[in-house]
């Protein structure tokens, strides 16, 4: 609804967003068998349109502080300017390039490579948040039972011209940054391939060998903080941040996966987030969130491959391996700025680190092997099959609930103890729940590297993922000699068809991070108290039936 002196247009995400791209490039012939491609590219951007101002944002933050049991949450705002965008931003981005032919007409062989930055596509969505999310167009009128909505004056309406309006304070604001030192996502690119032509070898004939290395090195990515956590009120026992008020850290205050806040007990009042202001929100699915700049990230790729494009018998394959390493600060799963913060596993909320991707592919195996000769004529009959095997989709090892106070559950990073009882956390269930714990930790490499620290970002793998592809192809006359028609079989994820237990995807769901402990507070010696939940099994990756085969025919007419 909107605010006084606000239409709800205030918080439609209605901005302009131009780039002007100039680009140049040039080969030079150094030597009949080596050329240099040089090259630059300028991107210019253009924002013409601003958010709406928010003052109380802007104002500088007068930090809360705890004085035994009195809480000063904070105040103020956070010294920012909401209406930060990418106007006259620009970006030049230098390449160049080689070729070099080695071999002779007797054996082919090459040599080729470059090195440029390359903007990436442009983060509309992302840079559209702070339109939406002013904190000074609308806000939400939210309400639990009948009673509280008509006190709210938040009752449904189906006429658009008479929707309910605010009575009263606003409900705090939510708010989107863009840093004043953002850019468009771009990378540092730099590969180096060999590619060469066997001798004529018996029975095979001649083979095509290759291997290529590809380096990328961020120059600017995106990572979001949220601005309304307040400080933090107590460090945890490996030296975390932990945000709740003080008395949610005693054992007495926790109930399996949750804190309880009985009125009348120690517990009460309690919250996560202690410190927050509390004029905007602090909300799990809104806060204050800002898009900042990262320079870290990047990664390996090296391939090796080794095929016959043209074999006896009409017979052609190729074979492939690929490495891959890939580092990055946030995976920016989502559309929303909140969504992108909170789906990230941390150690501390904000944290600038840079860790493994959710998007790695650590091991990678293609194959390709295809039949094709005219049984009938000159229409050929073509039969290929495809294969990709790979290392599963990683995952992280968290809690499943919210270990450190910022109001989001599942996203915090284990902490694993050094051997059975080492005494560096407390089990709330005593020596049964160790041993459980010690079982699950044992029986996963993960966790099991992790002994005495930190578990790592995707650094445990799903089952490793096979994939067959069956294509049959068969050639038809046309209408006259000048025409042809084909008719072609696709069928994915063939093996699948013979056995409905091949092929599947087992992965980790959405988020990518698995759980079995529960943080149940702090005993008297500030140590983690430990309470063992189920464990997270795999799910069927189904989303759009990866898991299962299917069927396509294409008919093609040539004329």
């Amino acid at each position: 609804t909107p605010l006084p002196g606000r239409t709800i247009e205030d918080a439609a995400a209605n901005w302009e967003y131009e780039n002007t791209g100039l680009f140049l490039q040039d080969t030079f012939k150094i030597t009949p068998t080596f050329n240099v491609m040089v090259g630059a590219r300028m991107d210019m951007l253009k924002v013409p349109s601003r958010p709406v101002f928010n003052a109380a944002a802007a104002a500088p933050r007068v930090a809360g502080s705890i004085n035994g049991s009195t809480i000063v949450r904070d105040s103020g705002g956070f010294g920012l300017d909401n209406t930060v965008t990418l106007d006259n931003t620009e970006l030049l981005q230098p390449r160049v390039g080689f070729n070099w032919r080695l071999g002779g007409d007797e054996r082919r062989m090459q040599l080729r490579g470059g090195f440029g930055l390359f903007q990436g596509a442009a983060a509309l969505v992302w840079l559209s948040n702070p339109f939406s999310n002013t904190g000074a167009a609308v806000s939400s009128l939210t309400c639990s039972s009948f009673g509280a909505c008509q006190t709210a004056n938040a009752i449904f309406n189906a006429n658009p011209d008479n929707q309910p309006r605010l009575t009263g304070t606003p409900p705090a604001a939510a708010v989107d940054f863009l840093s004043s030192r953002l850019e468009q996502p771009s990378v540092w690119k730099a590969n180096l391939a060999f590619e060469t032509e066997t001798p004529d070898l018996p029975v095979v004939g001649r083979l095509i060998a290759s291997a290529e290395w590809l380096h990328t090195k961020t120059k600017s990515a995106i990572y979001y903080q949220n601005l309304n956590l307040g400080g933090p009120t107590a460090s945890g026992t490996d030296g975390r941040q932990l945000f709740y008020t003080p008395n949610l850290y005693s054992q007495n205050c926790w109930s399996g996966s949750n804190f309880v806040t009985t009125v009348g007990t120690a517990c009460a009042n309690g919250r996560f987030r202690a410190l927050s202001n509390p004029n905007f929100s602090v909300a799990t699915n809104a806060g204050v969130l800002l898009a900042e700049k990262t320079t870290l990230g990047g990664g390996d790729q090296i391939t090796v491959s080794l095929g016959m494009p043209t074999g006896p018998a009409g017979v052609n394959w190729n074979l492939a391996y690929t490495r891959t390493t890939a580092k990055e600060v946030s995976p920016l799963t989502s559309s929303t700025s909140n969504s992108n913060w909170l789906n990230r596993s941390i150690f501390n909320p904000n944290e600038e680190v840079l860790q493994n991707s959710n998007y790695l592919i650590k091991d990678r195996f293609n194959a390709a092997v295809a039949f094709s000769n005219a049984f009938v004529g000159k229409y050929r009959t073509t039969v290929g099959l495809f294969y990709e095997g790979r290392r599963g989709k990683p995952y992280t090892w968290t809690y499943i609930n919210d270990l450190n106070g910022d109001g989001i559950g599942g996203n915090d990073l284990m902490f694993i103890p050094s051997g059975p009882g080492s005494n560096q956390v407390t089990f709330r269930g005593g020596a049964a729940e160790e041993a459980r714990f010690w079982e699950v930790v044992e029986g996963n490499k993960g966790l099991r590297d992790a002994k005495g620290g930190i578990v790592g970002r995707n650094t445990s793998y799903a089952p490793w993922v096979n994939n067959y592809d069956l294509r049959i192809s068969q050639e038809l006359p046309g209408f006259t000699s000048k025409h042809k028609a084909s008719v072609t079989l696709d069928i994915l994820n063939f093996a699948n068809l013979l056995n409905n237990k091949w092929g599947r995807i087992n992965e980790i769901g959405f988020p990518s991070n698995r759980s079995f402990v529960n943080f149940n507070g702090l005993d008297a010696n500030g140590r983690y108290i430990y309470s063992m939940g189920s464990l997270e099994d795999l799910v069927i990756r189904q989303e759009r039936g990866e898991s299962q085969w299917s069927l396509g025919i294409t008919v093609k007419y040539e004329f």
